[in-house]
This record gives C-alpha cells, structure tokens and sequence, in this order.
C-alpha cells in the first residue's frame, strides 16, 4: 500500500483541526453533546434537492449556505442585517446565480430595529449601551413566502432572539406548511422566550415532526406527510 507523505504545514492543520474539534466535543451540556453526535453532518442532513429552495435567516458569512450548495446545488435567498457580513457574503456568492443576498432582517412585521453589534451574536435583545449599533430593515417574514406561498425545503433560523416572532407570524398565517423542513437555533432572549418556545413546539407538531433536538442549540423539523 502506498502512503503519501504530509508536508509539515498540513501536520499543523491537522493537528489544529483535532485540537478544535476535540475541544467543541469537551463542552458541557447539549452544546458538547450536539457536537459529539456529528454537529455540521446533522444540520447537512436535510430533505433538499438539487431544484429546492432554501431560506437562510441569519446567513453570518455564508459557511452555512455555502455548504447546501456544494452538497445539494440548490438555490438559496440569504438574510442578512449586518453590512460586514452581508457584504462579505455578496463578495463571496458573487459569481454565483443560486444565490440571492438579501440586506435586511426577517421578522414578524415591516420595521425598524437597533441591533447591538456582536459578531456571529449579533441581536436586537442581546448586548448593553456600550456595544457598537446599527438600525437595520426588518421584513416581514409572510412577505417573503408571499401570495403565491412560496414552497422552500429547508427555512434555517440563526437569528438571536428574533426566530419566535418569525415561527409565530409563520404559524399565525398558515406559512409554516410551505416548509419541507426546519433548521433552528432557538436562543435564551427576548425575556419572555420561555411560554414562546413552548407554544412554538405545540404548534410545529400539528404540521411537523421533530427529528432532533439538542436545546437551544440546534434542533431539525420535517413536514408531516398528508396521511400523518
């Protein structure tokens, strides 16, 4: 059997890559558990074909997004506030057709809003008065699917609070059945997340079936089929 010889820069990487994942499996609770249990393989893992359409709420700087495409070739809309990564994934798709970047955030009604800038946590209900702001558009989320109830396979929410408001208008039009599949970080905020998360979780099970649950971390719903 022939080996073939790694060059000492490729040892490093490697060796950094095993120190990282290593340590993403060390963390206490579900954050740990969610990574020892195959972490970027579970939220890949989606009922999505090479003609489907995938939301990204919260598109940070496209690794996510990035990743459908290259395992799916599927089109994608990314949302995304924050200029420094909106910006950064329109450089990055530029040359790409499947994708649409879109500069705003999605919620449950057309507004403004001030979010307090915190890199990948970046949120208007996260962070205190001395943190960096910027106003940004807010869409409601309704819209996006529109009249013509746009058909998307997976909706992906990351979006630091914001995703109750979203899942509620979503299940509050009757929207949330124009999705084959949901991705969803749920987060500790607004204050009042608590009832929120458990009435979302009620409503979801009429139309879908959750398949995983690492809480608030990450969990993955599938649209029941019409004989469920």
């Amino acid at each position: 059997m022939r080996y073939t010889k790694l060059s000492l820069s490729q040892k490093i990487i490697n060796f950094i890559e095993m120190k990282r994942d290593k340590k993403k499996k060390n963390q206490p609770g579900e954050v740990g558990r969610f990574w020892r249990d195959g972490g970027y393989e579970l939220i890949y893992d989606l009922p999505v074909t090479n003609d489907g359409l995938i939301v990204d709420a919260g598109g940070y700087k496209g690794e996510w997004s990035a990743g459908m495409i290259s395992r799916y070739g599927c089109r994608i809309q990314i949302f995304e506030p924050v200029p420094e990564f909106f910006e950064y994934c329109q450089a990055y798709f530029r040359s790409n057709k499947l994708v649409q970047v879109n500069k705003s955030a999605l919620g449950g009604s057309d507004r403004k809003t001030r979010l307090n800038l915190l890199d990948n946590s970046t949120s208007e209900y996260k962070g205190n008065d001395n943190d960096q702001k910027i106003d940004s558009d807010v869409i409601d989320v309704a819209k996006v699917f529109g009249e013509n109830d746009l058909r998307v396979a997976c909706f992906k929410l990351n979006i630091e609070g914001a995703e109750y408001e979203v899942l509620e208008r979503m299940i509050e039009t009757n929207k949330i059945i124009l999705c084959d599949s949901l991705l969803i970080q749920f987060h500790r905020q607004p204050n009042d997340y608590e009832p929120r998360y458990r009435n979302i979780v009620s409503e979801l099970r009429k139309t879908h079936t959750r398949s995983w649950c690492y809480e608030m971390v990450w969990e993955k719903w599938v649209r029941k089929s019409s004989d469920e």
